[in-house]
């Protein structure tokens, strides 16, 4: 194998198929016991105004006012994220509305059915009426709504923070407008809410609200500010992930604070401590009875004690998916096998259970379901991510999460080497974090870093990192010869094979002596010696270290390391010119890994890689060709297009074509 190619250690498992989340239409949005409402009515004709123009927002306020001047046939629902603004989109069309002329009513969660009440009064209906129904719901319905039909001027009524669809009507779903939301002829009827469920309220008309865009972002940053042009608001409005809530906590602070910080980036190096020092400069001066709402480490959470009421298992999973969904990278589905989340917080989780939490994450906005390389895959805004991991108090959180990225370690390297980094800040927050998880995170880190194609990067951090933890753990501390090991694999992937077989021989003999010989590390560092050897040139060593490892794992032939010095005894065969032999050990090698790995995962397709590599030497060259091109493809979807074993196929692929007059 003297492309190099091949990586120190496989983990993987096959998991059943997945309940998707999309396929559960049985979410019990209405179900489980209700807090009893507040006393009083919470109902205003003088709804917020927002504190500066509202920015980014100008189609949707724009389409919403047309469908409100044109007579709506449904009500018009703003769902979204808590954060991203959909209350302010509703209190400028409120204003646009009242300056036409409309009367504005404007209703509050918790009080709903007495909110409404008060409305009819408002239109003209009778205290004692309005005395005599309120403890009858449906006739209270008819007779409100008897009123907001025949009202004698148009009116706009927003219901604002709709997020328990059931105190809409606790009997049916919202959208069958048999309760406090529908459409009249008499006003235009505009809910706000996280819950992002066609099937709870179609027919509406659904507007989902998004982050802005990083232009209105920027400019909604300096009118919060007062800072017009400062310096880095634009890096800061995208470090703070464009979200509304963010840029209007960030701008009072840089208005506020302007000794400590001048400018934009001023507040943006702060913030590289964590996104929660957001909310620790603005908690003095957000005040009021709805402080949840207006900091971030409550706006999500809201949402999420939401959810949690009747999915238990919403809490735990979303903090392990904002691990492994850092920095807005996709999580595909099969990454939760329910089999091994069912542990620690998870204890209990099965399909159904996974499916019913997914679902209830993505309908209240926390997460998004989407494709990523054809197969189904979760989403977080990184802001929320970022939010969510800070509130990690619990080690066996990190611990279920550090277990998933072992259990399918090598398939998605761009996922894994975000979501180690993450934890490593996780695990160094929490009370008792241990240097020893820190390193062994980082080197996990680096090594998928290094898959990826950056070997000079990764390199260069493994020798600090080594270093740091020679000196912290002992220079023969397990997780110090793993990043000594990494550290080889490192220098073996920039082809500099004299350091990288002194590397691993060293590392070996600790391992030896601290281990034993029959260790899994010590083979895996004893295959790597070999493997050196090979790429040096000194054949007859190198097949006699493979041979050996295969003696010791005679009981376990279908260990990772176990088949790398199979695969790479195959290799020998191939360069001695016995194809025969290296087909059936690379066919061999192939059908295992297919089926204990998948066939994306990178081991798998070096299997095809080398079958064919064996045809091409062979002469077998269209053969050869079909066979190199789905590697190319196959490595293109897992590694990318440029990463340099992509590049190697395709040159193969290229080379058998010319030799075959394709």
């Amino acid at each position: 194998m003297s492309d190099g190619t091949h990586v120190n250690s496989v983990d993987g498992g096959v998991y059943g198929r997945l309940v998707q989340a999309r396929d559960i239409h049985s979410l019990t949005i209405n179900a489980g016991e209700r807090p009893a409402p507040p006393p009083g009515a919470d109902v205003v004709l003088d709804p917020p105004r927002p504190a500066t123009a509202v920015r980014g927002r100008e189609g949707l306020v724009g389409e919403l006012l047309a469908q409100m001047r044109a007579g709506a046939a449904v009500p018009h629902v703003l769902t979204g994220p808590g954060g991203f603004g959909k209350t302010t989109v509703a209190a400028e069309l409120a204003g646009r509305a009242r300056a036409e002329g409309r009367t504005v009513f404007w209703v509050r969660p918790g009080s709903v059915a007495a909110s409404m009440i008060e409305v009819a009064v408002e239109l003209g209906g009778s205290r004692r009426e309005a005395e005599e129904v309120r403890t009858a719901r449906h006739l209270a319905m008819r007779w409100v709504w008897r009123h907001l039909d025949d009202a004698p001027r148009p009116w706009l009524l927003v219901i604002d923070n709709a997020d328990r669809p059931e105190e809409l009507d606790p009997e049916n779903r919202p959208g069958d407008q048999l309760g406090w939301m529908r459409a009249s002829p008499g006003g235009f009827v505009l809910v706000t809410t996280r819950v992002d469920d066609p099937a709870q309220w179609a027919p509406a008309r659904i507007h989902r609200v998004e982050a802005l865009e990083a232009g209105a972002a920027a400019a909604a940053l300096a009118d919060h500010s007062a800072l017009a042009g400062t310096a880095g608001a634009e890096e800061l409005a995208e470090r703070l992930g464009r979200v509304p809530l963010a840029l209007s906590l960030a701008g009072r602070i840089l208005a506020t604070h302007r000794v400590l910080f001048p400018d934009a980036r001023a507040l943006l190096a702060r913030l590289e401590e964590g996104v929660d020092r957001l909310d620790e400069l603005a908690a003095p001066f957000v005040t009021g009875p709805d402080v949840d709402r207006r900091l971030l480490s409550g706006v999500w959470d809201l949402s999420l004690r939401s959810v949690a009421e009747r999915e238990p298992y919403a809490r735990p999973l979303l903090q392990v998916l904002a691990v492994l969904g850092s920095n807005a990278v996709p999580v595909p589905l099969r990454r939760l096998p329910p089999a091994e989340l069912a542990s620690g917080p998870l204890e209990g989780l099965d399909d159904v259970g996974l499916a019913r939490a997914v679902n209830a994450l993505i309908v209240h906005g926390l997460v998004a379901l989407g494709e990523h390389g054809g197969e189904a895959a979760l989403r977080m805004h990184p802001l929320v991510a970022e939010t969510v991991r800070a509130g990690i108090t619990d080690g066996a959180v990190a611990d279920t999460t550090e277990h998933l990225l072992g259990e399918g370690r090598g398939h998605d390297l761009l996922m894994e080497v975000n979501a180690y980094q993450a934890l490593e800040q996780v695990w160094e927050r929490l009370p008792g974090g241990t240097d020893r998880a820190v390193f062994r995170l980082g080197t996990h880190r680096l090594r998928a870093l290094m898959l990826l194609g950056f070997e000079a990067e990764a390199q260069r951090a493994l020798s600090v990192l080594a270093g740091e933890a020679a000196e912290h753990l002992g220079a023969a501390h397990p997780e110090t010869l793993k990043a000594r090991h990494a550290l080889g694999d490192a220098l073996r992937a920039m082809n500099r094979f004299e350091e990288a077989a002194k590397a691993y021989r060293e590392v070996h003999r600790d391992r030896e002596a601290v281990l034993g010989p029959r260790h899994p590390d010590t083979l895996s560092s004893l295959h790597q010696v070999a493997l050196l050897a090979l790429l040096l040139g000194e054949t007859e060593i190198a097949e006699e270290g493979f041979r050996r490892i295969l003696d010791l794992h005679a009981e376990s032939e279908e260990e990772p390391t176990a088949l790398h010095a199979q695969e790479n005894l195959s290799y020998i065969h191939m360069l001695r010119g016995d194809h025969e032999r290296a087909e059936a050990g690379f066919q061999r090698i192939r059908e295992v890994r297919h089926r204990l790995l998948g066939a994306r995962h990178p081991d798998t397709i070096d299997a095809d890689y080398y079958l064919a590599r064996n045809a091409a030497e062979s002469g077998r060259h269209s053969q050869a060709v079909v066979l190199f091109d789905g590697v190319v493809r196959a490595r293109e979807e897992v590694l990318g297009t440029d990463h340099p074993l992509t590049r190697l196929a395709r040159e193969h692929a290229d080379r058998s074509r010319a030799a075959g007059g394709a």
